[in-house]
């Protein structure tokens, strides 16, 4: 059964990956080129994310494990921040054109970029931004399984925090290869597998909410 759904996952990385290529290629490094709505959206979900990491370390220089880091737009809005000297970076994805970019990037320096679903060590802070929302099947079952497997393989490298958002509506759908999950569902699935979590919304991202899940101890 393991066998087996490992099978899965690499099969859905590579559609995955298949499709980003697509993309990237034909609107490079903006929103657009990784699925974004607008620069507005994208901007919006990582400043939640970064503020959220900022309430938590104070003043402590922390590491950061960005999954699915596409162009690197996270590091790009760190350093817009003057925020590079508190964060170590490192890129994850698991799309080869987009961590060439990013390795190829002459702005991107003393930061790291591999192509991997997780972390290659312990990081403070693994975060993933729209990571999960865009899907290559329509099998809800299926692709909760890839989200669970996934969440649960970062967690396990985390050492303060593990944050992401998803798209959530009243009930779970596929709707233009995207996931929408239910608030319940995600909830009970986090609780059940890692601990107490803090659920985050912004009014300005109707469908959107952020997670935060501390480690314990």
């Amino acid at each position: 059964m393991m066998f087996i759904k490992t099978l899965i996952n690499k099969l859905l990385n590579k559609q995955i990956s298949k499709i980003y290529s697509k993309r990237f290629d034909n609107y490079n490094n903006t929103p657009k080129g990784v699925f974004w709505n607008s620069k507005l959206s994208q901007d919006l979900r990582l400043n939640i994310i970064l503020d959220k990491i900022l309430q938590n370390t104070k003043n402590e220089k922390c590491s950061i494990a960005d999954i699915g880091c596409g162009y690197g737009r996270l590091y790009e809005i760190i350093k817009e921040r003057n925020l590079d000297n508190k964060f170590q970076y490192y890129g994850f994805d698991i799309n080869q054109n987009l961590i060439n970019f990013c390795k190829n990037n002459k702005d991107f320096e003393n930061v790291e970029f591999a192509i991997s679903a997780f972390p290659f060590k312990n990081t403070d802070y693994v975060v993933m931004s729209g990571t999960y929302n865009l899907t290559p099947t329509n099998n809800i079952p299926l692709w909760e399984d890839y989200i669970i497997k996934n969440l649960t393989s970062n967690w396990k490298l985390v050492k303060e925090a593990m944050i992401f958002n998803c798209l959530i509506k009243e009930k779970k759908e596929i709707n233009k290869a995207l996931y929408y999950t239910e608030l319940s569902w995600i909830k009970r699935v986090c609780e059940n597998n890692f601990g107490k979590i803090k659920i985050f919304k912004n009014k300005l991202l109707k469908n959107d909410i952020t997670i935060v899940i501390k480690k314990s101890g």
